[in-house]
C-alpha cells in the first residue's frame, strides 16, 4: 500500500538544549530524529510532541520541529531506586504515568511539572494493582495491570474491570475491544480475531503463509478517518518476527504498511496511535548507540 512518510524534523542539524547534548542531526528524508537514553514508553501530544519517559525518571519531549528538552519527574515519596514507572498516556496537558510498583497513577500538569497529584481508586481491590499500561479515556484512564486485566480508573470512585480479554484502547464509543485468547498454543484458531465488546467481530488479522503465523496483534485505536489501527506480529519461531501496521474500516483492510519492530529496546510501547492520527513508533539506534530513532507515518490510502 502506499505509504507517505512524514518528518518529526526538517531541518539537517537540530539545535539540542542542554538535556539533550549527545543528539544526533537528521539525516535525510523519512530518517526521524536520534534522541539519546533509554526509554520505557512513549506517547503522542494534541500538539504534534511526542513525549518520552526515559528510565531515569524523566519526559524527553520531542517537538514537531526535532528540537527536544527534557522535564525531571516529581520524586515519588518512599519509593526504591528500582521503582521505575513504565507507561505514559497524555489527555491534553496532562501526562498520567503508572509503574509496577506502584497501585495508583501518578499525573503531571505540563505546564507546572513540580509535583504529581495521585489518582487512586476507593475499594480495597485497587491497592493490589500492580500496574503496566495506562490509556486516556473519555471519563477518565484505564489500566492494564501485569495479569493482563483492564481496568476503568478513576480518582475515589471503585475501580471498574472491564470484560475478559479486554485490550487497553477503547473504540470510538469508549467501548471494549475484545481479543480472545487461543485455547492452547498450538490452537491458534483465535489468534488475530478481533470482537466488539458486544461480541461481534470487528476484524480478523490476515493469515500468513505457513509456517508462519499470526502471534499477536495490538490495537492502537481509532484514528480521526475512523479506521481502527492495529499492529500484527507474525512468526514462524523466535527469531523471525515480523510486524505489519494495519488501517482498518468496517472489516476491511483499506491501508497497510510494514513496520520496524521493537529489537534491542525494552519499551513497554514502542508504538502509538497520535492524536492527529500520525503512528509515532521507536526502531533502536544503529552502531550500538543508546538511543532511539523517533518516527511518524501515516497510513494513505489507495
Amino acid at each position: 500500500m502506499k505509504t507517505t512518510f512524514m518528518l518529526l524534523a526538517v531541518m539537517l542539524v537540530v539545535h539540542m538544549c542542554a538535556a539533550s547534548l549527545s543528539a544526533a542531526p537528521v539525516a535525510g528524508k523519512d530518517a526521524g530524529v536520534f534522541v539519546p537514553g533509554r526509554f520505557m514508553s512513549l506517547a503522542g501530544a494534541p500538539d504534534g510532541s511526542v513525549y518520552l519517559l526515559s528510565d531515569k525518571h524523566q519526559l524527553v519531549c520531542v517537538k514537531a520541529d526535532g528540537s527536544q528538552n527534557t522535564i525531571e519527574l516529581p520524586r515519588i515519596i518512599e519509593s526504591k531506586p528500582t521503582d521505575r514507572l513504565c507507561d505514559l498516556s497524555i489527555n491534553g496537558n496532562s501526562v498520567a504515568l503508572c509503574g509496577f510498583a506502584f497501585p495508583v497513577l501518578f499525573v503531571l500538569d505540563l505546564q507546572k511539572p513540580t509535583e504529581f497529584s495521585i489518582v487512586r481508586a476507593s475499594d480495597q481491590e485497587a491497592a493490589s494493582l500492580r500496574l503496566l499500561n495506562v490509556s486516556c479515556d473519555n471519563d477518565g484512564w484505564r489500566v492494564r495491570d501485569a495479569e493482563g486485566y483492564v481496568f476503568k480508573l478513576k480518582h475515589e470512585q471503585p475501580l471498574r474491570r472491564l470484560p475478559a480479554f479486554s485490550v487497553l484502547e477503547a473504540d470510538e464509543n469508549g467501548k471494549a475491544i475484545i481479543m480472545p485468547a487461543p485455547r492452547s498454543e498450538n490452537d491458534p484458531l483465535l489468534t488475530g480475531r478481533v470482537q466488539k465488546e458486544d461480541g461481534r467481530l470487528l476484524w480478523a488479522a490476515p493469515s500468513p503463509a505457513a509456517p508462519r503465523r499470526v502471534m499477536s496483534v495490538d490495537f492502537l485505536g481509532v484514528d480521526n478517518l475512523g479506521r481502527y489501527n492495529f499492529v500484527v506480529m507474525t512468526s514462524s519461531g523466535e527469531l523471525d518476527s515480523e510486524f505489519t501496521l494495519y488501517a482498518v474500516r468496517r472489516g476491511k483492510v483499506v491501508a497497510s504498511t510494514p513496520l520496524t519492530g521493537p529489537a534491542g529496546l525494552e519499551m513497554q510501547r514502542f508504538c502509538r496511535l497520535s492524536p492527529d492520527g500520525s503512528i509515532i513508533y521507536a526502531e533502536a539506534a544503529p552502531d550500538n548507540k543508546e538511543g532511539i530513532i523517533l518516527k511518524r507515518l501515516r497510513l494513505a490510502e489507495n
